[in-house]
């Protein structure tokens, strides 16, 4: 009767109560890298401190775990004058964690600070030349104009604000110097203690909750970082860590018991982007052959070992466009085919086709020269793909360089037959710098030297367009047009893996815009669980 009435009391226990979670512990995360300024306007060039901005700053607007666009200090958003103003109101009661208030003065005083040069952000880029005035309407509000209207600018404001009563009395060339320990942000998190070796390099950073912080107080005490040189370093942690950061796929099943691993999804791809001022790659015909006899999936099983998605045109899933567009299937034989029905032999038995590109010519055999940056999974994928085309006449020569020099004396110079390379995107995608006409040449990305009125035309209007409904209608154009044309070779898209241990919960990222957004949602992030009347 006793264990009868003990387990009807524990079913009706169990059957009127709910688990949730309960605060309480630490995240320890071991991350590759070296925070250098700890200041968000800097932070771009630096992995270490975009993972720290992230927790210790806000932005007017931020990603969700979807990739999709959210207020964050902001309470509303809005687009007026067909796309060339926004004005942005913040919400009330909003405090640094120093407890001063956050005003729309914080607000200019960051756009003002990035767009000077001697603050050196890497961030002006973006609010160079395209914005006209930004004007303070109260303590909340702010309105930015804009010299042209641009669609993808929204994204701007995701940039994380820098506190005013902090930084006014600092030259803006001595923001990198700012006293560590006086970080002052207004994220989920602040600092608690820096920890430096005795050449004053950083090796953990300890986080408190932030008292002061808008939102849903995190679960988690607080957060502990760990900074590391290598991988090697990193699984030497394991048994220390709850959380690693960015572990490559080889390293998957050494830790796959212990942590749960999240295959996040990053809005970045790499591709063979085809010289089309060379004169052998400007021929269609070659270009397809080389596409049919890419390997896409060989490359994703062997050198990702599955932790990435094939691609075949220039947008990712999470940029929501869509759209019907040429897709081309390995196949070796169809890829013969092309070069026979055109012309390219290999008529002295040397395995490399060769033929005339113009009548009274001299042959030219089919032979390029892939540049790349000098890393394992870029060389294996090289390989793989050097010796497919390689059955089908074509030889491919492979040249992995230091990314000093390969920018210096080949992507400047736009000095390739082939170029292998990654390009990072923005969820709001704009093709503009990568494929338009008037980007052929450095600094603009378009690496295929690509050329075409029609495209251009789309993307000019694409980049205006403010419905977008219409702008996905143009780069649905853009896409069928690019992908039949094949100045590139899209290849694929690495997932970035993150690890924890199983312990963690609430971790339910999925889109994220660079590696830093894995702490999107780290309020919600927790260890221990308390059960509560349904």
């Amino acid at each position: 009767m006793v264990i009868s009435s003990v387990l009807w009391w524990r079913f009706s226990f169990l059957e009127k109560t709910q688990l949730i979670p309960a605060d309480g512990g630490v995240l320890k995360e071991v991350v590759i890298g070296q925070p250098q300024s700890l200041n968000p306007l800097l932070a771009p060039l630096n992995d270490a401190d975009k993972d720290l901005s992230e927790l210790l700053f806000s932005g007017i607007l931020k990603y969700n775990n979807e990739g999709e666009l959210i207020e964050d200090l902001a309470k509303e958003y809005k687009i007026l004058n067909n796309g060339k103003t926004y004005e942005l109101i913040l919400k009330e009661n909003l405090l640094w964690s120093d407890g001063e208030k956050i005003s729309a003065d914080d607000i200019i005083f960051t756009i003002e600070s990035l767009q000077d040069p001697k603050t050196q952000s890497p961030l002006r880029l973006s609010w160079q030349d395209i914005v006209e005035k930004v004007e303070k309407i109260d303590d909340l509000t702010i309105k930015v104009t804009l010299t042209d209207p641009y669609s993808p600018f929204i994204e701007n404001f995701t940039l994380k604000i820098l506190p005013k009563h902090i930084f006014k009395e600092i030259e803006p060339q001595e923001f990198s110097l700012k006293p560590r320990e006086k970080i002052i942000g207004s994220g989920p998190f602040k600092i608690k203690s820096v920890e430096e070796d005795e050449e004053q390099i950083i090796k953990k950073i300890i986080l408190d909750r932030n008292p002061n912080f808008y939102g849903k107080s995190p679960f988690l005490d607080g957060i502990e970082i760990t900074f590391i040189e290598n991988e090697v370093d990193l699984l030497e942690w394991k048994d220390k860590a709850t959380s690693l950061a960015g572990i490559s796929a080889k390293n998957k099943n050494i830790l796959e018991d212990e942590f749960k691993i999240y295959s996040l999804s990053l809005p970045r791809y790499f591709a063979l982007f085809l010289n089309q001022e060379q004169k052998l790659l400007a021929r269609k015909e070659i270009r397809e052959a080389l596409v049919l006899a890419t390997p896409k999936k060989e490359v994703v099983d062997k050198v990702l070992l599955g932790e990435g998605r094939i691609i075949d045109g220039p947008f990712l899933s999470e940029n929501q466009i869509g759209g019907d567009f040429k897709k081309y299937k390995f196949n070796l034989e169809e890829a013969k085919k092309k070069l026979e029905e055109a012309g390219w032999k290999d008529k002295n038995n040397d395995k490399i086709r060769e033929g005339v590109i113009k009548e009274g010519e001299k042959a030219q055999k089919l032979e390029f020269t892939l540049y790349t940056v000098d890393q394992e999974q870029l060389k294996k994928a090289a390989a793989i793909i050097q010796d497919s085309w390689q059955k089908i006449g074509v030889k491919l020569n492979i040249k992995a360089l230091e990314p000093t020099a390969l920018l210096q004396n080949n992507i400047k110079k736009r000095r390739y037959d082939i170029l292998f390379f990654g390009q990072a995107l923005k969820m709001k995608a704009d093709p503009f710098p990568f494929w338009h006409s008037t980007q052929k040449e450095y600094p603009g990305l378009n690496l295929s030297l690509y050329q075409d009125n029609k495209v251009d035309e789309v993307l000019e209007k694409s980049v205006k367009e403010i419905d977008e409904k219409k702008r996905k209608k143009l780069l649905q154009s853009f896409q069928k047009k690019v992908t039949e044309d094949m100045p590139a070779i899209f290849l694929y898209s690495p997932n970035y893996l993150y690890v924890a241990k199983k312990e963690i919960k609430g971790i339910s990222g999925k889109y994220i815009i660079d590696p830093s957004k894995r702490f999107i949602d780290i309020e919600k992030w927790y260890v221990f669980q308390t059960r509560v009347p349904k």
